[in-house]
């Protein structure tokens, strides 16, 4: 009910077995569909989605991948049994994957899960800017969502059309699923639509795996002009990504002999580069670098005909490749549920929902005050499950602590780091953040992280 916070309490202690449309997965741990693998051929299109999921391969390339499908539509496909928690997981990615294993190690046999996720495979976040390097290709770290289902797991592949939580229901392209607990793990969209003209031009940014390596593709092409690099005000997903890609980008530039031919420039909503604790090493190294960094530049309007980035102000800048990233919102469908305007709204001492008791989120989604990376949506989603599990009636161990280490780029050999952790009120602990300065060190840390975190999740 609109406005009105929900008490469902009562469901989520031991659960009557009241089956809604029938028991989908009574084997625990089974997939919802037959495996087959099939062969397609899918042409990549700026701002285009290709059967409503995001298209993870170059342009005009014929990919071979297992695929989960229904051989038809069953309609309602909740996952109810006697007397355990159905919970429902919207996203496989870090945060909802880590969620989904820790409550099952936790709660046993006692829950069952169901992850809804759109896509077929997840390509590491933290890698994007690698493609941009040219230091990692994308095969190198995706990973198939197959190793995932287990007693107590299983995935749907599925888009997710609309919630409807005042009925507990999830509504998808495939059909729809009832649930005793929600969890939101989707991640972000990146609203186009607020840049006016944006859509409608080639726009190579590196939040979406294949672009950031198209954007390395045009930079080997491109002979003279501007290459522009957009940065939304914060917060958005990844603070370091947007300075790393053009630092990353100049480098190769200049590696290619074309540094005095061929411009960067980065038009940055905010008053100094993000995260604040890391902006005197981007400052320097972008100066070193010889890019034209520009604050305080909002983007109001691209025009694609006089290739110009205009900005609130009306100041101009030509452009002859694009990069612009849009500012971040949760999705269309948790938005439209109630959820929150821009970002999910939920208490971040509990990631429950603010106005329905029954609905939590993590990761990129919510509105808090962590950082939106890959290392907080894991730690979160291990902290969620302790606090959940403790509310189901299971004692937990001592609390995961939200908590942060990033490292970022000044040039390909060397990276800054940061460290942030949070206190149970979701404040900054005494001594946070640490910051060190670019080594090569930090290099094979973040590989050696990287690595390690995909295996735990996705091997």
């Amino acid at each position: 009910m609109a406005g009105q916070a929900t008490n469902r309490r009562a469901v989520l202690g031991a659960v009557a077995g009241v089956l809604v449309g029938g028991v989908i997965g009574a084997v625990s741990g089974s997939t919802l569909f037959p495996r087959e693998v099939v062969k397609e051929r899918e042409v990549i299109r700026t701002e285009t989605r290709i059967a409503e999921r995001t298209v993870t391969q170059t342009a005009e390339r014929t990919v071979t991948q297992p695929v989960m499908r229904p051989a038809a539509s069953p309609g309602d496909f909740t996952w109810k049994e006697s007397g355990k928690t159905n919970i429902v997981v919207v996203g496989a990615g870090p945060a909802g994957v880590q969620f989904s294993k820790s409550i099952v190690e936790l709660m046993g046999d006692r829950v069952t899960v169901t992850i809804l996720e759109r896509n077929l495979s997840w390509v590491s976040g933290p890698a994007h800017v690698d493609f941009v390097a040219g230091v990692k290709k994308m095969e190198q770290v995706t990973m198939t969502l197959e190793k995932i289902p287990r007693p107590g797991i299983r995935i749907v592949n599925a888009s997710v059309v609309q919630l409807r939580p005042e009925e507990r229901t999830v509504y998808t392209n495939y059909g729809t699923t009832k649930y005793d607990v929600l969890v939101l793990a989707p991640g972000i969209d990146l609203a186009t639509w607020e840049i006016l003209g944006l859509s409608k031009e080639r726009n190579l940014h590196a939040w979406d795996p294949v672009r950031a390596v198209m954007l390395r593709e045009e930079l080997a092409k491109i002979t003279s002009g501007n290459v522009v690099f957009g940065v939304p005000a914060a917060p958005y997903k990844c603070p370091p990504a947007p300075y790393e890609v053009a630092m990353l980008s100049r480098e190769f530039i200049n590696e290619q002999g074309k540094g005095d031919r061929v411009k960067v420039t980065v038009l940055d909503s905010n008053s100094g580069p993000q995260p604040p604790p890391k902006a005197s090493y981007f400052r320097e190294h972008m100066t070193k670098l010889g890019i034209d960094y520009r604050p305080n530049f909002k983007i109001a309007e691209v025009n694609p005909e006089t290739k110009e980035v205009i900005s609130v102000d009306g100041e101009k800048v030509k452009y002859d490749v694009l990069s612009i990233l849009p500012p971040n919102v949760a999705p269309s469908f948790v938005r439209e549920a109630g959820l929150g305007t821009t970002y999910m709204d939920v208490d971040p001492t509990t990631f429950r929902s603010r106005r329905y008791d029954d609905v939590y989120g993590i990761g990129d989604v919510i509105l808090s005050p962590y950082t939106r990376s890959m290392y907080v949506a894991m730690r979160s989603g291990r902290r969620l499950a302790e606090l959940l599990a403790e509310r189901l009636g299971v004692s937990r161990p001592e609390k995961t602590s939200v908590y942060n280490i990033c490292w970022s780029y000044v040039n390909k050999r060397e990276l800054t780091v940061i460290e942030v952790e949070w206190d149970d009120a979701g404040r900054t602990k005494t001594g946070f953040p640490r910051v060190g300065p670019p080594t090569a060190e930090n290099f094979s840390r973040r590989q050696e992280w990287e690595r390690a975190s995909l295996l735990a999740l996705y091997g």
